[in-house]
């Protein structure tokens, strides 16, 4: 069974944050034509290189550059990592076996420690030497399976670590992660640097770096942890190779964890995508992509209402009513409009 999350309730039209974002936020389309104007002055994405025969796994892939960029960060593990881990246990009607998933789970508890010698308050290089950079990623793609696990709440058949033998190590375990996922990786690191923005991000202070931060209201849509907010910018990362394709989905996601945090825990002034196939980063102030989403309300209102809706009224507050609000915003780019011809 796959644990429902802000990503999966998106995907339902009917659900109750798909249905208030329609409603308070009903211009992503709008936020996506500013997005796609300033995506063109970029290169084009980097792309896999798998071995004849092997199709690329791109979300596995997504997931593997979001834990090397959050060890550059000095943030290397999380709740997905640890809990996917421990419910390894949960085999999918008997696969696989006991045994590969003891050894699995114990390469997993390995795994766990190697990672956390990776924390550190003052953040990480973006690319290390060539055998620790082999190692590290490897291990990153690793994680990218009990993340999968967690996400899933058990294992799903065609789980990469569901071919581990009895009683393979760690390191075994590693090096069946096939060479072109390296090299995807590292070519994404040398983006992300060279001059890139986590180049910037690493030696912020501890404080500001902030991997997979959750939510106030993460609970009410089943769970919702972001990629990062980095110096108060909440920001989603996008290892896709077709980035013009963005659509409503990714950009009400950025939405959702922004209205999630109910208390302002996070104080985000920036929401952005991170597009790490082309080291480019596409941010908006919180006031401008509430404008172009066709925002009226204030964020403290759309936060309240949020969690009214999303709690069946027993949180939070509805939405002031339709002659409070404010006028619809202004596209940033229309003219001014000269009100009378005495003006």
């Amino acid at each position: 069974m796959t644990r429902m999350s802000l990503t999966s309730c998106l995907k339902d039209p009917a659900s109750a944050i798909s249905r208030f974002l329609a409603e308070h936020l009903p211009f992503p389309d709008v936020v996506l034509c500013d997005y796609r104007d300033r995506l063109a002055p970029y290169s084009l994405p980097v792309k896999p290189a798998p071995e004849a025969g092997r199709r690329a796994e791109y979300r596995m892939l997504g997931h593997t550059i979001d834990h090397r960029l959050r060890i550059s960060l000095g943030v290397p593990t999380g709740q997905p990592i640890r809990e996917g881990v421990v419910r390894a246990a949960l085999d999918d009607d008997g696969w696989p076996s006991m045994e590969v998933i003891d050894t699995v789970q114990a390469a997993g508890q390995e795994l766990l420690e190697e990672l956390s010698r990776y924390e550190n308050t003052d953040g990480r290089p973006l690319t290390l030497d060539d055998a620790s950079e082999d190692r590290l990623v490897r291990l990153c793609h690793v994680a990218s399976s009990f993340e999968a696990i967690f996400r899933c709440v058990g294992w799903v058949r065609g789980n990469n670590l569901g071919s581990t033998r009895p009683g393979d190590t760690l390191d075994d375990i590693a090096a069946a992660v096939p060479d072109y996922v390296v090299a995807d990786i590292r070519s994404q690191m040398r983006l992300a640097g060279t001059p890139g923005p986590f180049d910037r991000f690493i030696k912020l202070p501890a404080a500001a770096r902030i991997g997979g931060p959750v939510f106030d209201g993460s609970r009410d849509v089943g769970g919702a942890d972001a990629d990062f907010i980095l110096d108060r910018q909440l920001i989603d990362c996008k290892a896709t190779i077709r980035p013009e394709r963005m659509s409503r989905a990714e950009i009400y996601q950025l939405a959702g964890y922004l209205l999630l945090d109910y208390g302002d825990a996070y104080a985000v002034t920036d929401v952005g995508l991170y597009l790490s196939r082309q080291g480019a980063l596409i941010n908006w102030s919180v006031q401008d992509f509430l404008d172009l989403l066709g925002c009226r309300l204030t964020l403290p209102e759309l936060r309240a209402a949020c969690q009214h809706a999303l709690t069946e009224g027993s949180a939070g507050a509805p939405a002031p009513a339709e002659a409070m609000r404010r006028p619809l915003p202004r596209p940033r780019n229309t003219p001014a409009v000269q009100e009378s011809l005495f003006d």
